[in-house]
């Protein structure tokens, strides 16, 4: 394995906590729930990211990046913690953040929207089709500049950032010997899909029975995105040396709690996220971790878990984006309608704003 050799900046605080969830257990009656907390690794406010940034921004340093280009949706944690770790590492950053219309402005500056700013982040709001234009006009533009610019592909779903998770499994397996856990199960959201290649190849690589569970967030479909992950795993074994055998069966999404699209907002996530600020005090976010634990939610009053399994969420953070949401928890509260449910700055939008 070449793992150990890679090349890596430090970033993120590790290893980030591993805590039981005896209130939320107790709430759900199910199995021995424990949360891994990667919304502490330090880096801005946090987030899963952190880890495979690590491994990705030591390979711009190697290759003399003065300048980071990538992109995501327009309230990023992906893009949030690019930022973070550019600014940390003394480079300038572009964003391409797509977004209902071209130049999008939002009513207001908040959440991860607000965190790009505060950093300084040079920003360009596009139409998801006309996004790789953008970007390829960007890097273009900073070589005839004078400058080295460095592409953050796929938010990090890359053979360099899978790395970054299967170092995390690595880490909680040795934590899940400290307390003397066998985890039959981890559940987290899946997205460009690198958290969870690096989830099964690490949980393969160390023989583990340890089953991932990714609850997609709305972006693919629940083959599509098996398809999605399966293609990230070969592509990090390949180029990492890894000798895996990893099978499609491997690969579990689930895709019924997204709502229908990505970021969309339903009021199993939005409960997900009460349950878990008002048993644990665990703050989540309203796009991934609210899917994931809305899906830990369902499984678990369906019985899909027994009361001998012990579960680990992976928390990935980005907990900012809570607050672009506001009126829909609000009118959750109050038992109110929810006031919508794609939000403004998506491009399924029906009604961009711009400037």
């Amino acid at each position: 394995m070449k793992l150990n050799a890679l090349p890596r900046v430090r970033l993120a605080n590790l290893p980030t906590p591993l805590q039981e969830l005896p209130n939320l257990t107790k709430a759900l009656k199910g199995p021995r729930i424990y949360v891994k907390r990667d919304d502490l690794t330090g880096l801005a406010l946090g987030g899963n990211k952190t880890r495979k940034l690590e491994y990705l921004m030591a390979d711009a340093i190697a290759k003399k990046a003065d300048h980071i280009v990538t992109g995501a949706g327009f309230h990023s944690n992906w893009c949030t913690q690019a930022a973070a770790a550019a600014r940390k590492l003394g480079m300038e950053i572009t964003l391409i953040k797509t977004g209902p219309g071209e130049d999008y402005k939002p009513e207001e500056y908040d959440g991860n929207h607000l965190l790009h700013t505060l950093m300084g982040a040079e920003m360009q709001i596009v139409r998801p089709e006309n996004f790789k234009k953008a970007l390829d006009e960007t890097v273009e533009s900073l070589k005839e500049s004078g400058h080295t610019p460095y592409v953050l592909l796929d938010a990090g779903s890359t053979p360099l950032g899978v790395a970054g998770y299967i170092n995390a499994m690595l880490e909680l397996e040795s934590q899940s010997r400290e307390i003397g856990v066998d985890f039959n199960y981890l559940v987290h959201a899946t997205g460009s899909g690198g958290t969870q290649a690096g989830l099964v190849l690490g949980a393969k690589a160390l023989s583990l029975d340890t089953k991932i569970i990714g609850a997609s967030t709305g972006g693919r479909k629940a083959l599509e995105q098996v398809e999605n992950v399966y293609r990230v795993i070969s592509e990090a074994s390949r180029a990492l040396g890894l000798n895996i055998s990893v099978h499609k069966e491997d690969v579990i999404v689930k895709d019924e709690y997204a709502g229908s699209g990505y970021g969309f907002v339903t009021e199993g996530k939005i409960e997900a996220v009460r349950m878990a600020a008002e048993t644990e005090g665990l703050i989540l976010d309203p796009v991934y971790t609210a899917t994931s634990m809305a899906c830990l939610v369902d499984l678990c009053r369906k019985g899909f878990f027994t009361k001998s399994d012990s579960v680990v969420f992976l928390h990935t953070g980005g907990s900012a984006g809570l607050f672009p949401y506001r009126d829909c928890f609000k009118a959750y509260a109050l038992g109110e309608s929810l006031p919508w449910t794609i939000p403004p700055w998506s491009p399924a939008s029906k009604n961009p704003k711009t400037e």
